[in-house]
């Protein structure tokens, strides 16, 4: 869930607290793992958003990182659900809004499941396929288990054709999402495909012929927010949901079913 400002201060840093809305959102889905983009604010005043985040969600925080930038990505995941084994943070600062890596043990798995909130940059799209290409280096590096979720802010490899006219969006963002010939650049989803994982929503809307898992996410028209999945993950998936928020993007959480066809775990950003 990309938080807007980290769901408590405006884009200016005024005061604005959303986030008592954003905590009941979260709650009715109930995710064992939840991914959190835009942290701003959340390691000030000793920290006291994260512990506030803590107690209203009944949630444990694996880790938060920040890179160069105001804010951050943290991953939180309920004590019982699945047990944390483990927090890599070394190539934090490799990502603009920075890079960290959750470890779980969870029934069923055989190996540590990795999962990384994502929050790509809006510069370039040469920057946001080589940040891509970093999460997707180390999302697949434990063992094979891996989600790498968030805000990827740019175009999908699949969306029913859903994307606005260029013409109308801010030039920032056309040049960073559209090529020369005004069409959807698609070269960070083609990368990602590439490198073994599957883009949970598209996934299941060809399985089911959904096409509202097509839909934006975002203000920006787009589903710019993403679960992607390796490889040995994709046939326990169950459910992609895009649900309503108290911020400028929707939130998406993904079902993924247990090997051992025990209860479904559910992570959501």
């Amino acid at each position: 869930m990309n938080l807007q400002h980290g769901g408590i201060q405006t884009g200016d840093g005024r005061p604005d607290d959303r986030w008592p809305e954003l905590a009941a959102t979260i709650n009715a889905a109930s995710p064992d793992i939840l991914c959190l983009q835009e942290c701003h604010g959340w390691t000030d005043h000793l920290h006291h958003q994260v512990y506030r985040a803590e107690r209203d969600l009944d949630m444990r925080l694996a880790g938060l990182v920040g890179g160069r930038a105001v804010g951050g990505n943290a991953v939180f995941y309920r004590p019982g659900a699945v047990a944390q084994c483990g927090w890599a943070e070394a190539y934090a600062r490799e990502l603009y809004t920075g890079l960290g890596v959750a470890l779980f043990a969870v029934e069923g798995v055989p190996e540590r499941l990795a999962v990384v909130s994502t929050h790509l940059s809006t510069t370039t799209a040469e920057q946001q396929v080589e940040e891509a290409m970093r999460v997707a280096d180390r999302v697949t590096r434990y063992g094979g288990y891996g989600v790498m979720i968030g805000d990827i802010n740019a175009h999908p490899l699949l969306d029913g054709g859903r994307f606005p006219d260029p013409a109308g969006i801010k030039p920032l963002d056309r040049t960073c999402r559209y090529d020369e010939a005004d069409q959807p650049d698609r070269r960070v989803a083609r990368r990602l495909h590439r490198a073994g994982l599957t883009d949970a929503a598209a996934h299941l809307a060809a399985r089911t012929h959904n096409t509202d898992h097509y839909a934006p996410t975002g203000t920006g028209k787009i589903r710019v927010d993403r679960a992607l999945l390796t490889l040995p993950l994709v046939p326990l998936l169950s459910g992609y949901t895009r649900i309503s928020t108290a911020s400028d993007h929707d939130a998406i959480a993904i079902t993924l079913d247990r090997p051992d066809a025990g209860p479904a775990a559910s992570a959501a950003a």
